[in-house]
């Protein structure tokens, strides 16, 4: 393909260089006083920039937007080409993937430049056809000593995922990899500089995440979306502090020893897997979270929810997402007593979804005799406050001593509830208290007004606390 033939591929996939953020700040000097015509030559001030300067530039555009720069003139025309980063995003119809793939590949036989600090690839719809060409991209980063490479491929069968050349797993300069929908399958890896590792849809076999865990000596973070083929993590590096674990639903059993992390993000199927955290006892900061169930709030879904709480109730940060609130919420109507915590910091997600919200938000509050600060986000821009449940309790137990700011968001239907009921029962439980912002999502000025005025009319425990209320759409 000439350089032409590639300009031209190159405008297939944008409108036109005049989208492609890139001007010429022009302006207009006369010629000598010799010329009998007054002419005006335009000057280009960007263009008398240094190449290295226009580089910098042109590596905040999209990649299609900074190809395109290069039929501006001869010296635009392979700027772009020593970008340090080249993100290449596909989301076309099957028939145009080859082009695609066509301009990947002559994008990267006339890039310049030695290193290459970051290298992306979004293929949707990614079919074995094209398992060599993105070998070729593979070997092209590591020759040129990439530090950040993400393969983001989305074969529609498990039998066209993708499986990466051995030269990905000698690639000593790379810090952070991200891998989708791919086969791992090495003799050895030599990832001495990787600090951060985001799996998503892989299969790996329990020889082969025990072999990754024990070759990167200076990973400090693991994600792990979905990946199957083994049922053990033993996370014994001092380095390592951030796991992220989402349970493909298909695997029976994992058990995790994770001794030094401190932040734990963990999704998984309440039902039928069994999830094992054996030792998490260094977790500062945990998110929990359930897929779907359609079978009810089961005793058995009850029982493996307290178990996490179980596990949780040493850290300080605590967010509860939707799934697994309404399990919470069922389990303290249900008269269950939660695990006594030393939690700090609580957030409940999507808290306004379930009839019996109020009572899961105070089940948490009266295991959580420490909490200093507690965010409620409401429902999401698709959900609606359900009806409150006429039996769910109108008081704590006794008082949160130590809670002192509070932010209450998307809380609030015309009526003010249930954030108002929340509210009342808060400032009057929380002698330390300093700020509760509210934020609201009404659309009538009369409501506005009549929450702010019932939310004035309530005591406070403490004579500090502030509120802030705040409206959306007003």
């Amino acid at each position: 393909m000439s350089d032409e033939e590639f300009d031209e591929n190159a405008l297939k996939f944008g409108e036109g260089v005049e989208e492609c953020g890139v001007e010429s700040d022009r302006e207009t000097t006369p010629l000598s006083s010799s010329n009998k015509r007054n002419k005006e030559m335009p000057i280009d001030r960007l263009s008398e920039l240094p190449d290295s300067l226009l580089v910098r530039i042109l590596s905040f555009l999209y990649m299609k937007e900074a190809v395109r720069t290069s039929v501006l003139s001869k010296r635009w025309k392979f700027l772009w080409a020593e970008l340090p980063k080249l993100e290449f995003w596909e989301d076309l119809e099957i028939e145009k993937k080859f082009d695609f793939v066509s301009w990947v590949n002559r994008a990267i036989d006339i890039r310049k430049g030695g290193y290459l600090d970051k290298f992306v690839v979004k293929l949707v719809n990614y079919d074995e056809c094209f398992a060599s060409d993105v070998d070729a991209w593979v070997k092209f980063s590591v020759k040129n000593k990439v530090k950040e490479l993400n393969l983001l491929l989305y074969p529609r069968v498990k039998c066209d995922y993708y499986t990466p050349p051995q030269k990905m797993y000698s690639c000593s300069s790379l810090t952070d990899l991200h891998l989708t929908r791919c086969i791992m399958a090495f003799s050895s890896i030599e990832w001495k500089s990787l600090t951060r590792l985001s799996f998503d849809d892989v299969e790996l076999n329990q020889l082969l995440i025990d072999e990754i865990l024990s070759s990167c000596p200076v990973l400090k973070s693991l994600e792990l979306e979905a990946c199957w083929g083994f049922n053990r993590l033993e996370i014994n590096s001092r380095c390592l502090n951030n796991l992220t674990v989402e349970e493909p639903e298909e695997e029976p059993y994992l058990e995790i020893t994770a001794p030094y992390i401190s932040y734990l993000n963990i999704k998984v199927c309440p039902e039928g897997r069994k999830l094992k955290l054996k030792n998490i006892s260094s977790v500062v900061t945990a998110f929990i979270n359930l897929f779907e169930f359609d079978g009810g709030c089961t005793e058995e879904l009850m029982s493996n929810v307290n178990v996490f709480l179980e596990n949780f109730k040493h850290v300080k940060k605590l967010h509860v997402a939707r799934q697994c609130f309404e399990v919470l919420s069922i389990m303290a109507v249900n008269g269950l007593q939660l695990p006594q915590s030393r939690l700090q910091h609580l957030t409940l997600a999507s808290c306004s979804e379930y009839k019996h919200g109020i009572s899961g938000i105070i089940g948490l509050l009266e295991s959580s005799p420490n909490l200093e600060k507690l965010v409620l986000d409401g429902y999401a821009t698709e959900g609606e406050i359900v009806d409150l449940d006429p039996a769910a309790k109108s008081d704590l137990d006794g008082d949160l001593l130590h809670l002192k700011k509070i932010r209450v968001n998307n809380l609030a239907d015309p009526n003010g509830e249930p954030l108002l009921t929340l509210a009342q029962i808060l400032l009057s439980r929380a002698p330390a208290l300093e700020e509760m912002m509210i934020v609201i999502d009404v659309e009538d000025t009369s409501d506005y007004v009549n929450i702010a005025e019932t939310l004035l009319t309530y005591p406070r425990s403490s004579t500090k606390a502030k509120i802030h209320l705040f409206s959306r759409n007003l």
